[in-house]
């Protein structure tokens, strides 16, 4: 059941085959494929307020739309939207809800109206907004734990494309780690470190950071490439590698990150603290460059941002 939030939450509008429409019109068909076998790709994108500018910044719009044109590609979707098409529907449903807060857009595009397992179309695309602010966890951090899932398989459900199917296998994870009050954790067939449920994990051991690579079972995640970006620039070594289960207690300090929860600092994984057991100073100093990029300071990254709003000319 949706929590008065939520509903709160509700936007006036969203687009459903490149048309606005009032949100409490944004039907499904009950035997839609995309409802009945999950033949849906999705996309989470953050919008960013620049009260200075009094502009909203969608991040990264491009690289997420890049990656939704290939997960339809795998998916094998009849005559899927455009990604140039998609991106003015953002524009639009951000506009069309006069969205000035910080926010989340969802891009979907799924096998309509009626048929089997099979079944390439016809496709129905759809973008929706609403305000999001950010997490409370940015700030203080969570306790992990290993989960007793595994993740799923590139040659079974690959991970690194983002459609709905493969959501089972973190809501599964997901809830496991709920019981004990944590995040979750998931480890590879082999023992090796994947992913959480929504998001990539990075540790920091002997003076670099650590991060799976795009082989070890994980999304091809825009967050995880940016902060990657950043840490260089920021003279922070990188490495790129699989990573062993036992180094989650090695680490002295780590952090999970996606479009959702940005940069989670890991406070605790399976009850031992992590480092200090509290966010660490590599994990704040790039959770500050990363606030910073969103919202417009870093002009290096501006190409990254895309504005909403008509930008004003003439000031000072």
């Amino acid at each position: 059941m949706a929590t008065l939030h939520q509903i709160s939450d509700r936007p006036a509008f969203a687009i459903m085959n490149g048309k606005t429409i009032p949100f409490e019109d944004a039907k499904v068909s009950i035997m839609a494929p995309g409802l009945t076998f999950a033949v849906t790709v999705f996309e989470g994108l953050r919008g960013y307020w620049q009260p200075d500018e009094e502009q909203l910044y969608v991040f990264r719009m491009e690289d997420h739309l890049k990656r939704q044109e290939f997960s339809m590609k795998i998916m094998e979707l009849e005559d899927p939207p455009m990604g140039t098409d998609t991106a003015g529907e953002i524009i639009e449903v951000l506009r069309a809800n006069k969205m000035y807060k910080d926010c989340y857009i969802r891009t979907q595009a799924y096998v309509d109206d009626w048929g089997d397992i099979t079944a390439t179309g016809p496709v129905t695309s759809s973008v929706v907004c609403r305000p999001r602010a950010r997490i409370e966890a940015f700030l203080t951090g969570k306790d992990f734990v290993v989960v007793s899932w595994r993740r799923n398989a590139d040659d079974a459900s690959p991970p690194r494309i983002k459609v709905s199917a493969n959501y089972l296998n973190s809501r599964l994870a997901g809830l496991e780690a709920k019981r004990s009050g944590s995040s979750a954790i998931i480890l590879n067939r082999d023992g090796t470190v994947s992913e959480g449920p929504g998001g990539c994990i990075f540790l920091f051991r002997d003076g670099r950071l650590i991060t799976p690579t795009i082989n070890d079972g994980i999304l091809e995640s825009i967050t995880r490439n940016t902060l990657i970006t950043l840490a260089t620039d920021l003279g922070i070594k990188v490495e790129e590698r699989r990573v062993g289960r036992t180094e989650l207690n090695l680490a002295t300090e780590g952090f999970y990150c996606g479009t959702g929860q940005e940069i989670t600092p890991i406070n605790t994984v399976d009850g031992k603290p992590l480092g200090a057991g509290k966010p660490g100073p590599i994990t704040r100093e790039l959770q500050t460059a990363y606030d910073g990029l969103v919202r417009g300071h870093n002009k290096k990254y501006h190409h990254w941002l895309t504005p909403v709003w008509p930008v004003k000319t003439g000031e000072n």
